[in-house]
């Protein structure tokens, strides 16, 4: 199918929804119609890169043409990875095929010698430029020695020099050592040299091209005379080389195609719910007629989302009210429990983005049920002096007891009305039993994480031969 067609018939889905492509929609109400076209949860972590993408009302609605557009612009940027992807496949394909090749002629032809070294190895090293630090005017010039051999790159200017010159030494033993001198002409006539450092072969030993920054010193080895960056590969075995390099290029293909296949699954995933084929399948959960369709829908009003956060607003204020409470309390009593619930409390809050399931509002509740135990024993204990008529209070440990009391009544009272507001809002959470991950939860508390959850219910990387075969005789 081409883009025209891709457009239309993704709009005929969304006339389900609504004929006025223009009117302005929770992202909710979108999402929970997508889950109803796929008859599965459509993919959230993809559904949220779309939706930071797209133009958004005061209140964060979106249109279901701004919602097509960007999908469509996903899409083209999904083929276009692909295309890319594929590209780099087909270069190191050849790449492969090419190394395969020469290992095969290789095979009966390499010869070694006494030191496990194929004739003819090689070492190549590539002068890219330098940073010269000793001082002088004229032209500099690096020397590269290695037993009776000798090279010179071309004398340049000393600010900035780049020569991007290519040497090779012939390796015998693999216990050469390859000199470098930098000089200039000043240097030349006074015969001596601007710095010098060596290579050591061992260190390329694996035979992979190295990038390295080496110092030349002076000859003491103390001071800094320049610094040279220059790459270095050494083949002592070309048989090795290039089942290592078949052996990485294979595994790059490898990983290049599984991105590409990931890709693929998410172009899948992105156009499930637009996909006729799938759309009239029964499911259990998602089975439903247009009319049931458009009544949960509607639903998602029913449930008056501006009120369970009002309430929600109203236990974070009475926790900070509690909070600064407990620490005027500390000061006559040490409050361990009540703090570690307040500071759990606390988190809970700041982090309600990553809440997993309505387990938190139980744990707090429970934990401050127990608060409460310890809050009455304590109030049998010390209270007792009141209700018996021997209160002091010219006496300053009295006044203290005085007010401690107070301020545990009013902590006594916050912590009842918290458990009652906690208990509102898991009562008037649809579906809480069975599934607590609905809209309205979504609405108020955000998205669930799917990092521990089954791929099978969210991405469709993991969707069965069948699915990829019909679906991409469409798209």
């Amino acid at each position: 199918m081409n883009q025209a067609q891709i457009i239309h018939q993704v709009q005929q889905v969304f006339n389900k929804l609504s004929q006025n492509h223009l009117q302005p929609m929770s992202k909710e109400t979108i999402i929970r119609f997508l889950d109803q076209q796929s008859n599965k949860m459509y993919d959230r972590v993809l559904f949220e890169q779309l939706y930071t993408r797209m133009q958004k009302t005061d209140n964060g609605q979106i249109t279901i043409n701004d919602f097509i557009q960007i999908l469509m612009e996903a899409l083209q940027s999904l083929k276009n990875k692909i295309s890319i992807l594929e590209q780099q496949v087909a270069q190191k394909q050849l790449k492969l095929d090419d190394d395969q090749l020469h290992l095969q002629q290789l095979q009966t032809i390499e010869e070694y010698n006494s030191h496990k070294i194929c004739k003819g190895s090689k070492v190549r090293i590539t002068i890219i430029d330098a940073k010269i630090q000793f001082p002088g005017n004229t032209r500099v010039a690096i020397i590269l020695g290695c037993d009776d051999t000798k090279y010179s790159t071309k004398p340049t200017i000393r600010q900035n020099p780049i020569w991007n010159e290519k040497f090779e030494f012939n390796i015998n033993t693999g216990e050469e050592e390859i000199y470098i001198v930098i000089l200039d002409e000043e240097l030349i006539e006074k015969q001596e040299i601007g710095g010098q450092a060596k290579l050591n072969l061992k260190e390329f030993y694996d035979q992979k091209p190295h990038d390295i920054k080496l110092e030349l010193k002076d000859k003491y080895g103390v001071v800094l005379y320049s610094i040279i960056n220059l790459r270095v590969q050494w083949i002592h075995s070309q048989t090795k080389y290039f089942k290592e390099s078949i052996k990485e290029n294979q595994q790059v293909i490898d990983d290049l195609s599984q991105d590409i296949n990931e890709y693929k699954s998410d172009i899948l995933q992105l156009f499930y719910p637009f996909d006729e084929k799938h759309q009239n399948q029964p499911n259990e959960r998602y089975l439903a007629t247009e009319q049931s369709t458009i009544q949960q829908i509607h639903d998602f009003h029913f449930y008056d989302t501006s009120q369970a956060q009002l309430w929600v607003k109203l236990a974070l204020a009475l926790t900070l009210i509690q909070f600064i409470l407990i620490l005027i309390a500390n000061l006559f009593k040490t409050q361990f429990l009540d703090l570690i619930v307040l500071f759990y409390s606390l988190y809970y809050y700041m982090n309600n983005n990553k809440l997993l399931s309505l387990l938190h509002f139980k744990i707090i509740s429970a934990m401050i049920i127990v608060t409460i135990i310890f809050d009455i024993i304590w109030f049998v204990i010390y209270t007792n002096p009141w209700t018996t008529n021997s209160v002091l209070f010219f006496q300053l440990e009295h006044s203290f007891q005085m007010y401690e009391v107070i301020i545990s009544y009013i902590l006594l009272g916050i912590k009842v009305i918290l458990i009652s507001i906690y208990a509102n809002l898991y009562f008037m959470c649809p579906d809480k039993r069975t599934n607590i991950y609905d809209a309205q939860y979504e609405i108020i508390f955000g998205q669930r994480s799917i990092e521990n959850e089954d791929q099978d219910s969210y991405s469709f990387r993991n969707t069965n031969h069948h699915l990829h075969q019909s679906f991409s005789q469409n798209f």
